[in-house]
C-alpha cells in the first residue's frame, strides 16, 4: 500500500514540524495520499516523542532516491522563503497539506507548498500564496489575498479585503479589520488588533496596532 502514495519529507521537526506530521497522518486517515518517510532538521537528530523518525540534516534529502516531494515546517518566513527557493531551483517538489477539517469556500486557490491546519475557515474569493503557515483555527473574510511566505499563528482572524503582503508573521490571535493593507516582511505580536494600513518590514504589537521599530 506505501508503495502506491506519494513520498514526502517534512523540513523541519521542531514543535510544528510534528503538528505537520500529525496532520499527514489525519489527511492518511480520511483518504491515504503520503507515504511520510519522516523529518529533516539540522539541530535534531533523535526520533521525535510521537515516534516519527528524524532522517538526517536538510542537505540529507538531496540524497534520497527517488526524491521526495516536500514541505518546509518552518515558521520564520526569511527561513522558509530561503529553502523553499533553494529546493526549487534544485528541481524539488512541494506539497500542499490541507487538514480535512478545513473549510473551503468557493473561488479559493492554495498555493503550492502551504500548510492549513485543523478548522481554519475560508469564505469565498480568496486567494492564499505559496509556502504559507496558517495553523488552527483561523478564519479569512470575502476577497482577500495572502501572498507568498506569510505565517499565521492560531486563531488569528482575517476580515475581507485584506491585502496581506509577503513574508508577514502573525502572533496568536491576531485580528485585522476589513479593507486592510499590510506591507511585507511585516511582523504581528500575538494579540495585535490592526485597524490601518501598515508599511512594509515593521513589527506591531497592540489594540489598536502600534508599530514599534523596523525591521532590518
Amino acid at each position: 500500500m506505501a508503495d502506491a502514495l506519494q513520498p514526502l519529507v517534512i523540513v523541519g521537526a521542531s514543535g510544528f514540524g510534528r503538528e505537520v506530521a500529525c496532520l499527514v497522518e489525519d489527511i492518511n486517515a480520511i483518504q491515504p495520499k503520503w507515504n511520510l518517510l519522516g523529518l529533516v532538521d539540522d539541530n535534531l537528530k533523535n526520533d521525535t516523542i510521537e515516534g516519527f523518525n528524524i532522517l538526517g540534516t536538510v542537505k540529507d534529502i538531496y540524497l534520497m532516491e527517488p526524491r521526495p516531494m516536500i514541505v518546509v515546517a518552518i515558521a520564520d518566513p526569511p527561513t522558509k522563503k530561503r529553502l523553499a527557493e533553494s529546493f526549487k531551483a534544485d528541481g524539488f517538489k512541494f506539497a500542499t497539506l490541507i487538514h480535512p477539517t478545513v473549510s473551503i469556500g468557493k473561488k479559493v486557490t492554495i498555493g503550492e507548498g502551504t500548510i492549513i491546519c485543523r478548522n481554519t475557515l475560508f469564505t469565498t474569493n480568496i486567494d492564499i500564496g505559496e509556502h504559507c503557515i496558517i495553523n488552527v483555527n483561523c478564519s479569512f473574510g470575502h476577497d482577500t489575498k495572502v501572498e507568498d511566505y506569510v505565517s499565521i499563528m492560531s486563531h488569528t482572524a482575517i476580515a475581507g479585503d485584506v491585502l496581506v503582503g509577503s513574508g508577514c508573521y502573525f502572533g496568536l490571535h491576531c485580528t485585522v479589520i476589513n479593507k486592510i493593507s499590510l506591507g511585507e516582511w511585516s511582523k504581528y505580536g500575538a494579540g495585535t488588533v490592526v485597524v490601518r494600513n501598515m508599511p512594509t518590514k515593521i513589527v506591531a504589537v497592540g489594540s489598536p496596532a502600534k508599530i514599534i521599530r523596523s525591521k532590518e
